[in-house]
């Protein structure tokens, strides 16, 4: 880079000074008088060398700006990292992917631990999604979104809403999130039920009026009464470095802010917001436009950023072996990555 800036200043001197007057063209006894106005000759080539030096600057500076966005994601993961384990280590539990049907996602679950207090005093901890005030479902975190994809400021558009003809109707928007926790590798995780070997499932909850049957949708106008997780670090028998937590997920370019793709990223009715699966038939993508739905996936050019449950922030290439991957996604297969 310096050596290009020194090429561009000795460029510009040889530029400015008439041609009379370079240091380097000997000048004839018989010059009389200086010329001030550039040739033509002299313009074009100085616009040659500018557009030179320009093709030779730009993909340094973008490689540059992409670099500082791929470490701020990286940054972004170890922060959500640490506060999914000091949830842990204050409830002897892993925040659950949401504690129950319609309620919160686990990325609202660990704001206290990100020193987001604000947020989650908005919220009421008995009413769905969907019955939040404004304030509560849309004040984005910034540490959710990478920058290689967007900013903070993007709200759901289409399709989070509940179908339920008991209930509110129509698309209730909420702020989006760039990443997404590991629902595991089998079919179970693309809807993230209890069966889901993922580090991050769907918790316990008890709801009034109760739910039938036990464990699965809430119904209509229910508040929460209570709930509690699945999943604590004793769980994870494959070990906490063999284990993802939370990762970037894949979202089309044409489906971003649109449920159950890119939905709001608090609203725990649908998985597709807040989980992703990897593994056998769940690919990491390789570009941004593949039709994948539930699979995870960045717009970097490095590679997938994930964080696991020891804290350690790793990248992977797409082209990793979904069975490997489905060893990392997996707490409790009995499959270390070291196998493979």
């Amino acid at each position: 880079m310096a050596t290009i800036i020194s090429f561009i200043r000795h460029a510009c001197l040889i530029i400015y000074l008439p041609l009379e007057t370079h240091p380097m063209i000997e000048q004839p006894n018989h010059v009389s008088a200086k010329r001030f106005a550039f040739t033509l000759v002299e313009v074009l080539v100085a616009i040659a060398i500018i557009s030179i030096l320009i093709g030779l600057l730009l993909p340094a500076v973008q490689a540059s700006r992409e670099s500082a966005r791929q470490t701020q994601c990286i940054n972004n993961l170890k922060q959500v990292g640490l506060a999914i384990q000091n949830f842990e280590s204050q409830t002897k539990e892993l925040p659950p992917s949401r504690n129950y049907d319609h309620f919160q996602s686990w990325a609202f679950l660990i704001l206290p631990h990100m020193e987001q207090t604000a947020l989650p005093e908005a919220w009421d901890d008995r009413l769905k999604y969907y019955y939040q005030t404004d304030t509560a479902r849309q004040t984005p975190i910034p540490m959710y979104f990478c920058p290689s994809r967007r900013d903070g400021k993007i709200l759901s558009t289409q399709n989070d809403d509940i179908l339920s003809p008991f209930e509110v109707s129509g698309h209730v928007p909420g702020v989006v999130s760039d990443y997404a926790c590991s629902a595991g590798h089998g079919p179970a995780g693309v809807w993230n039920w209890i069966t889901s070997n993922g580090a991050m499932i769907m918790g316990r909850g008890e709801t009034e009026p109760p739910t039938v049957p036990t464990g699965w949708y809430a119904p209509p106008l229910a508040e929460l009464v209570q709930w509690s997780s699945r999943t604590n670090y004793a769980s994870l028998s494959d070990g906490a470095s063999h284990t993802i937590l939370v990762g970037e997920k894949h979202v089309r370019p044409s489906r971003i802010g649109i449920a159950p793709e890119d939905g709001a990223i608090y609203n725990g009715d649908h998985p597709g917001n807040f989980s992703r699966c990897g593994g056998p038939g769940y690919p990491l993508a390789r570009f941004p436009t593949d039709a994948y739905q539930t699979n995870f996936g960045s717009y970097h050019t490095g590679g997938v950023n994930f964080v696991f449950a020891d804290g350690s922030v790793r990248t992977f290439d797409p082209s990793i072996s979904t069975e490997l991957l489905g060893r990392l996604t997996a707490r409790n297969d009995g499959k270390f990555a070291e196998d493979n």
